[in-house]
């Protein structure tokens, strides 16, 4: 089927859907007409109205996944003292930079006060 948006033409084929008669629904001018379902879905089963199975499967795939994903997390997540050396190394780092431009420029001031900075923080 040929399309057009804003001007680009472009095609688009619609994927064709096998569908299955479902039970007798009434009748529109004297002709029977029926529910229609695609073939790849299920015709849920259901029980006082609540399609239980469909639910439950839902639900446990869904718990399934969701405990994968933590424990995935879980082993792969940095524990405190790993952060700890990793803070401690950036803010080593920004202490150095700041060094460097203080000797730049000459402010001695300012380049004994990092100093100190920088043996409090045992760098």
């Amino acid at each position: 089927m040929k399309l057009t948006y804003r001007g680009a033409n472009y095609e688009c084929d619609i994927p064709t859907v096998d569908m299955i008669e479902g039970e007798v629904a009434g009748k529109y001018r004297g002709q029977d007409w029926n529910y229609r379902y695609p073939r790849h879905l299920a015709v849920p089963k259901k029980y006082g109205g609540i399609n239980f199975t469909t639910k439950r499967d839902f639900q446990a795939q869904h718990n399934v996944t969701a405990v994968d994903a933590l424990d995935a997390a879980v082993k792969s997540a940095p524990t405190a003292t790993d952060l700890a050396q990793v803070h401690r190394a950036h803010i080593c780092s920004i202490l150095d930079r700041r060094k460097q431009v203080a000797a730049a420029k000459g402010d001695e001031k300012l380049l004994r006060l990092l100093e100190r900075e920088w043996q409090q923080m045992a760098c």
